[in-house]
């Protein structure tokens, strides 16, 4: 079952271990209440907490509660730490993906060309923007059917046909 990030956790909130997070999913979060949702934290460490609620605090930070977690000194060991979930519990189906998906996925031309990696992805009003960097590249690629050709998500590839000038080397 393929996990997708749906938050980073920024800090405790209050003694009994509440955790604040930035949610990438909007209100999808609330979800994820009575799941089991994976926290990755600091040296690559990783571990499962079962969500005990969820609330809206300001904007697209929410609070968080761990049936584990019962303090604040345990929950100060997640800051910083990214929430994961399974796609199903957010309701995205797999057809459909959120552009952090696309990170870090490799980016090829037509001819299987290597250009480089998907490193940020800008939002305009227009359309999204993916920007990919190589050793020898770097490139800004509008998200649209005109450039992107296919999203392979199992091989984590990106097919995308660039107009001359778009590929530039790097200096």
């Amino acid at each position: 079952m393929e996990l997708i990030t749906v938050g980073k956790i920024g800090g405790t909130h209050h003694l009994k271990g509440a955790l604040k997070f930035h949610s990438n999913v909007g209100d999808s979060v609330k979800n994820m209440i009575g799941t089991k949702v994976m926290v990755e934290y600091s040296g690559g460490l990783s571990e499962l907490y079962t969500v005990k609620s969820i609330a809206s605090f300001v904007g697209e930070i929410w609070m968080i509660e761990f049936l584990e977690i019962t303090n604040k000194n345990q929950a100060s060991v997640l800051s910083n730490g990214i929430i994961k979930a399974r796609r199903d519990l957010i309701g995205i189906t797999d057809d459909e993906y959120l552009l952090n998906d696309l990170l870090e996925m490799k980016v090829l031309d037509e001819n299987n060309n290597f250009i480089g990696n998907v490193v940020k992805i800008f939002d305009t009003s227009a359309h999204e923007i993916l920007e990919v960097e190589s050793d020898k590249y770097e490139v800004m690629i509008p998200n649209i059917e005109e450039f992107i050709k296919n999203i392979d998500f199992q091989n984590r590839e990106i097919i995308v046909s660039l107009i001359e000038g778009m590929l530039e080397e790097k200096k």
